[in-house]
């Protein structure tokens, strides 16, 4: 298994030189994330990750910076460690050890015609971390086999020995001997377009209708549906998507009412959804969210008269409601 290992990275490397110009490795990029990625389905096994670096050469001591700059980019820090072990030859290659380039990356400034020098080590990672966040986040390169398709593709000229049909395997056998996968990136934050009711066996309150708010006393539409239900029961994401707002709606934040609030965006469907009065906010800002994930507590904050959770379906970020009832399948009420 060694030298399969070290046989096919090498020639991986030459090929990358030759597809780089051609995929477009943007190793100097300076993007962030932006809103998709991989979800968490598990932790590194610490002493696969750590038995599996002992044997890594000049990247024996760089675990945690891989770490580290795969939670930066949103991706799995195993898929990220076995493509950088394959890609260097378990860290022996010479672009990695005379050139801290441990992804081929190649070097603009020379019209991509020779391998990147990176200063350090560390650099070099976290350019391959934006590259990798770039083809399997914003190119939809989402697992091995897409990226194999890419990188190393069979049957191409410039691999005449035909090593390239080892890669898909090869990742794949570094990713089993890190103890598997942590991170789902077979799918992003772009949703099915189908939500589902957000509450356990749910009680529908009051309807998108016209009516007399209950707290203030005035008339309004109201832009949601309500669903009475115990203190402190689950609030699901009705849909994949990213949290754009969480935490109180304080006067003059676009929220102010709804208490402890959640906002989610939606990519496919170009909408959000909204989870208003909450006793408890399980996510963050930023943070990517799989339907049915419990992301909330049922409470009464904001301008409420007991528990329950207030659920909007908004076409723009801040407006455009529309009646959730038919949508999810439940029976409107006045």
């Amino acid at each position: 298994m060694m030298v399969m290992i070290v046989a096919t990275a090498f020639p991986f490397l030459f090929a990358l030189l030759i597809i780089a110009s051609i995929i477009g490795i943007d190793m100097d990029s300076d993007d962030v994330m932006d809103g998709g990625g991989c979800s968490p389905i598990g932790g590194v096994d610490a002493n696969a990750w750590d038995a599996t670096f002992t044997k890594a050469g000049v990247l024996k001591d760089k675990g945690d910076k891989i770490k580290e700059v795969a939670a930066k980019q949103g991706i799995d820090p195993i898929l990220f460690a076995a493509i950088t072990f394959n890609e260097t030859g378990w860290g022996t290659s010479r672009a990695v050890v005379e050139k801290n380039n441990p992804g081929g990356l190649m070097d603009a400034a020379t019209g991509m015609s020779t391998v990147k020098v990176f200063a350090t080590l560390d650099e070099g990672l976290e350019a391959m971390g934006v590259t990798l966040h770039n083809r399997i986040v914003k190119d939809g390169l989402n697992t091995v086999e897409k990226l194999g398709a890419v990188y190393a593709p069979i049957g191409v000229a410039n691999d005449p020995n035909g090593l390239n049909v080892n890669w898909v395997p090869t990742v794949n056998g570094m990713i089993q001997k890190l103890g598997g996968l942590s991170m789902n990136c077979s799918t992003t934050s772009a949703g099915t377009g189908q939500y589902i009711i957000p509450v356990d066996a749910p009680n529908v309150s009051s309807g998108f209708v016209d009516r007399i708010n209950p707290v203030t006393g005035v008339p309004e539409h109201h832009k949601g549906i309500d669903f009475a239900q115990p203190i402190l029961s689950n609030i699901k994401a009705a849909d994949d998507g990213v949290v754009v707002f969480a935490g109180m709606g304080v006067s003059g934040s676009g929220f102010g009412g709804y208490g402890n609030v959640i906002l989610l965006e939606h990519s496919r469907t170009k909408e959000w959804t909204l989870y208003g009065h909450q006793a408890g906010i399980l996510v963050k800002v930023g943070q990517m969210v799989r339907k049915g994930d419990v992301i909330g507590r049922v409470g009464s904050t904001g301008q409420s008269t007991g528990p329950h959770l207030h659920f909007e379906i908004r076409k723009t970020k801040m407006g455009g409601q529309i009646d959730p009832a038919p949508v999810l399948g439940v029976k409107p009420t006045s």
